[in-house]
């Protein structure tokens, strides 16, 4: 028995039912601005909105399901009371504005994801062969120290298609992750700026920074004003500032502070 089916049998009304229906069915796509040596691995994309409608769906069919019980107890009881087109209606309702509430928030976090996609990739830049970072780490790609859960090491090679999908996987994972530990409601550019800031500096030491702290205590020009501190390397043994983590920092902070039309 497939989801629609199951929903069928708890008795849920055809308004409802399309609710869902018309999820499984959504074609979601992000239009992206990239350059000629980007354009032929975004294609990759399409299969992150499966993903993303495949989780749209399942959280909409589970949060119904939840429900579908109580629902179908109190429609039977309305039955019995001459209230059954009223109840229908009612419940048809809260089915739609929860599978409303899930679509707009996977669409957003789909979107998010891509902005910082686009980001990392122009911050980063894009080495085929692996390479030591600054901070004497052997990274690939984008910029990644492990690849496929396996440290990168001197002599390996990867695709710009391959690349990119190991970031995507890496920054979906982030973005889930500062969600999860965010006690504020974030924006886009805000999400976008602090995913991008914590896959360079780290999940471990961002959600133990005093920027994170002050994020969630909904001081966000406080938080903002963190970003230029975190503009230095390891290098011989101590930090020091380097020119292109602190012009990172200010297109973050800048990103972060950028208010959401």
């Amino acid at each position: 028995m497939n989801k629609i089916t199951y929903l069928s049998s708890k008795r849920l009304n055809l308004t409802a039912l399309a609710a869902i229906t018309s999820l499984a069915s959504l074609s979601l796509t992000v239009p992206l601005s990239v350059n000629n040596s980007q354009t032929a691995s975004f294609h990759n994309l399409q299969s992150l909105s499966a993903s993303a409608k495949n989780q749209l769906v399942n959280a909409s069919v589970k949060a119904i399901e939840a429900n579908g019980d109580r629902w179908q107890e109190t429609q039977e009881s309305s039955i019995k009371k001459g209230n059954h087109s009223s109840d229908l209606e009612s419940n048809s309702l809260v089915a739609v504005k929860q599978a409303k509430y899930m679509q707009d928030k996977a669409l957003k976090l789909e979107s998010s994801l891509a902005k910082t996609i686009t980001l990392v990739k122009e911050l980063e830049g894009f080495r085929s062969s692996a390479y030591v970072d600054t901070d004497g780490t052997v990274v690939i790609g984008y910029g990644m120290p492990i690849i496929n859960g396996r440290k990168v090491r001197l002599g390996d090679l990867i695709s710009e298609v391959q690349a990119e999908t190991a970031l995507r996987e890496k920054l979906q994972e982030i973005q889930q992750q500062i969600l999860a530990a965010s006690t504020v409601e974030l924006n886009s550019n805000q999400l976008v700026a602090l995913t991008s800031f914590t896959f360079n500096v780290g999940v471990e030491s961002v959600f133990k920074s005093t920027l994170f702290r002050k994020l969630n205590a909904g001081d966000f020009l406080g938080a903002a004003n963190e970003f230029p501190y975190w503009n230095k390397a390891h290098m011989g043994g101590r930090l020091v500032p380097l020119a292109g983590l602190t012009k990172r920092r200010l297109t973050e902070k800048t990103l972060f502070l950028t208010v959401v039309n």
